[in-house]
């Protein structure tokens, strides 16, 4: 619990700098501690890498825009937010777009594959689970990702969405039991 006051603290301090000083040594700090999070939040809401190493970087701009006119006391809440709100453009954007499609018919690609079992196995793993999240509706696999792949406690998990720890928890719940239930059907 200390170390979670002196986190916040820490965080307050380096939010304070950015808003007061546009200090970008502030940002970069908090970019690295949580980068890593929101770019796996990314890759699991964006069909492909190029599409959520894009969004990253509009999440990043638009945070420090943000930052720098604006008193914030969650970085992580507002990140979050932020990256919600890209991934939601991004969709629209995509719907707006006309698809020109491409035929394949008659053409064949084999890759040889260099992968031993072990890394075969882990692929297929990450695979099934990235299906399962994706059967999931927004809310559920939002809080799955943030509990059990980025460890957040259920308390601040509500804090970043705006909900109750009790809402929190029943959700999770729910969504366990539903990908529980796929991987029994696989």
């Amino acid at each position: 619990m200390r170390e979670q006051h002196e986190h916040n603290k820490k965080e307050e301090f380096l939010l304070l700098r950015i808003r007061a000083f546009q200090d970008r040594s502030a940002f970069t700090v908090l970019v690295k501690q949580h980068g890593p999070a929101l770019l796996r939040f990314l890759h699991f809401k964006l069909p492909s890498r190029e599409d959520a190493e894009d969004a990253y970087s509009t999440v990043c701009l638009q945070l420090w825009d943000y930052l720098t006119r604006t008193e914030v006391k969650h970085f992580t809440g507002l990140m979050f937010t932020v990256a919600r709100s890209v991934v939601a453009n991004f969709y629209m954007a995509r719907e707006k777009a006309q698809v020109i499609p491409i035929e394949r018919d008659g053409y064949e690609l084999s890759i040889p594959s260099k992968d031993s079992v072990e890394d075969l196995q882990a692929k297929i793993d990450v695979s099934l689970l990235a299906q399962g999240l994706r059967e999931l509706n927004d809310n559920e696999r939002e809080m799955v990702i943030l509990r059990h792949l980025e460890g957040y406690p259920v308390r601040e998990i509500a804090h970043m969405l705006g909900t109750t720890s009790n809402t929190v928890s029943v959700t999770l719940n729910r969504a366990l039991k539903k990908l529980k239930a796929k991987y029994e059907r696989s």
